[in-house]
């Protein structure tokens, strides 16, 4: 399977004045497709396994932009993982539109328990779910 693709335009909200997308608004790009990700491996990144609590925080978020994207811009997220550790998950990106790059980041996320009361632990990657995101794993 390797990389996860998920197709959408710029809305008006995410642009600044001149029409053009303000630099936040691409971390949520990546994030929404790291959603997307989780979700057609079969996960979420806030689930159950087994009676545990299990989300992924970012612990990581790094952007390099190679020209920008404006108001109705179709553009295609691509992500995948570039690497799986005990307890984390480094994830890459590309933003492209009409086929050109448009800006390529990293985003890393930590496996954690949530405990009642909100306290949130690191844990390693669940056998289970480490099978089912290697299917997104690229050495790109």
């Amino acid at each position: 399977m390797a990389k996860c693709e998920v197709h959408r335009r710029v809305e008006y909200a995410e642009t600044d004045m001149a029409g053009i997308v303000h630099f936040s608004e691409f971390s949520r790009y990546m994030e929404s497709a790291e959603h997307e990700l989780f979700r057609r491996a079969g996960l979420s990144v806030m689930m159950q396994d087994g009676e545990q609590q299990v989300s992924w925080p970012r612990v990581a978020c790094a952007f390099e932009f190679k020209a920008p994207l404006r108001f109705e811009d179709e553009m295609t997220v691509s992500i995948w993982i570039a690497d799986i550790g005990g307890k984390s998950v480094t994830f890459r990106c590309e933003i492209l539109c009409g086929g050109d790059v448009k800006a390529v980041g990293t985003l890393t996320s930590v496996c954690c328990l949530i405990e009642e009361g909100g306290r949130v632990t690191s844990m390693p990657i669940p056998d289970a779910i480490r099978e089912k995101l290697d299917a997104f794993l690229t050495d790109e």
